[in-house]
């Protein structure tokens, strides 16, 4: 009996002296994230027992729908990864939340869920922050009156879009007011239009603006715009598709004064002169330039206003909800308006006395004007391309001088296949021993 519980002994201490990772994975452990503005945002896990066969970092960016999951090669019983922001550009108050995947042999095991923010904090940026009802105000520097303004600008510039659209904010928005321009551009990245003054990303429920060289009455009418933009995403969220971009701007840019003003003076020159854009083709993106994108804001500004002086207020709010319904761009301004979407078109260009813009033929391609050299086109060994005198080129068999190539082709195949083999059996003969 004795000399059992000394054999028991002695195994329970060679395994307590046998490394856990001879075990294989066994759980997650400690986990830990931080983020470096600019520089990376990183994850750190604990492998308990040691790596498992496939480790992986499913991360939910944002407001998005989609997970993005990146594989991990762990280091022993811990794995890193690291996020360069430097070489993609993360929008500052962006919020990541995060679960570690193990796949060790037919188990998968998921940890616990995990959050970090990446915030824009540079030196410098000594960021405080003010809460109103419908936003925080985030600010740096000497710039709390201007906070407060926006702070109480922001209320009422919330509930005159709920009603508009008849919904309610989803949740609190932050606002960020930098004080240099620099500083604004660093922090949007480098796929900002340089006239841009203020920017929302209403996934993140965030807007960005700045001070230097402002008015107080842009600044006012700006932060009216973007708040629009928030209010708007929420009463037309679907999992289907973005609503319109000229109704979108439309909206927002009516909000700054409550009606088409100038805008619509915008319109009835362009009809005068170059004509007008096809609504359909300010769905997603608006023209670069100067007068192609002002041009597509006032006339999504005036239509916006035609539908209100035509069919109500109301016939906004009832768009919204059919966008929330999952409605098409024409079904959603139908459920509106009550006419289809190609007549309240075709209306909109009469008014101004133009004929409703017609799709652009595409061109034909014209013959090459390439000239070609007098002895063909230079095939891949650099002699012309000139067929055999009485060989038809597309069929002509390969000629004698490619049979050594063929030759050797076959030959180095049976060596790489031979090699190939040898391996795996001394692989499976070192497995078996």
């Amino acid at each position: 009996m004795g000399q059992v519980a000394r054999v028991v002994s002695g195994l329970l201490l060679l395994t307590a002296l046998v490394p856990a990772s001879v075990y294989g994975f066994d759980r997650f452990g400690s986990q830990s994230s931080d983020a470096t503005y600019g520089k990376a945002i990183t994850f750190n896990i604990e492998l308990v027992g040691g790596a498992p066969d496939r480790l992986e970092l499913v991360m939910h960016v944002g407001g998005g729908q989609d997970d993005v999951v990146t594989t991990v090669t762990p280091r022993g019983s811990t794995a890193s990864y690291a996020w360069d922001v430097a070489a993609d550009h993360v929008t500052p108050n962006t919020r990541i939340t995060y679960r570690w995947r193990a796949i060790d042999g037919g188990k998968v095991t998921i940890g616990p869920e995990g959050s970090v923010l990446y915030d824009d904090d540079r030196p410098g940026l000594d960021w405080r922050s003010l809460s109103f009802d419908a936003t925080t105000v985030h600010w740096y520097g000497d710039a709390e009156t201007q906070a407060r303004r926006f702070g109480d600008l922001s209320n009422g510039a919330v509930q005159r879009a709920e009603k508009l659209l008849g919904y309610k904010l989803s949740g609190p928005v932050d606002i960020f007011v930098y004080q240099t321009r620099a500083a604004f551009f660093d922090a949007l990245g480098a796929g900002a239009r340089e006239w841009t003054g203020a920017a929302t990303f209403p996934n993140l429920r965030t807007i960005f603006m700045y001070l230097e060289g402002q008015g107080e009455a842009y600044l006012d009418r700006a932060l009216v715009h973007e708040l629009t933009h928030v209010v708007f995403h929420d009463a037309t969220a679907n999992p289907y598709h973005e609503p319109a971009r000229w109704l979108n701007e439309g909206i927002a840019v009516r909000s700054e004064t409550g009606d088409a003003g100038s805008e619509r003076s915008t319109v009835e020159f362009e009809a005068r002169g170059g004509g007008l854009f096809a609504f359909e083709s300010l769905v997603d993106q608006f023209p670069i330039g100067d007068r192609g994108s002002t041009l597509a804001y006032a006339e999504g500004t005036t239509m916006i206003d035609t539908i209100i002086d035509q069919h109500g207020p109301e016939a906004i709010a009832r768009i919204a909800g059919a966008y929330r319904a999952g409605a098409s761009d024409a079904e959603a301004l139908q459920a509106g308006t009550g006419i289809t979407a190609r007549k309240l078109y075709d209306d909109f260009y009469a008014a101004f006395g133009v004929h409703p813009p017609q799709p652009v033929a595409a061109a034909a391609l014209l013959p090459s004007d390439v000239k070609l050299p007098a002895g063909g086109l230079p095939s891949r060994s650099g002699r012309a391309s000139t067929p055999t005198p009485g060989a038809d080129a597309s069929t002509a068999g390969p000629s004698s001088a490619g049979a050594p190539v063929v030759v050797a082709v076959l030959g180095l195949s049976a060596l790489l296949a031979f090699g190939f083999a040898l391996f795996v059996r001394r692989r499976a003969a070192r497995r078996d021993g």
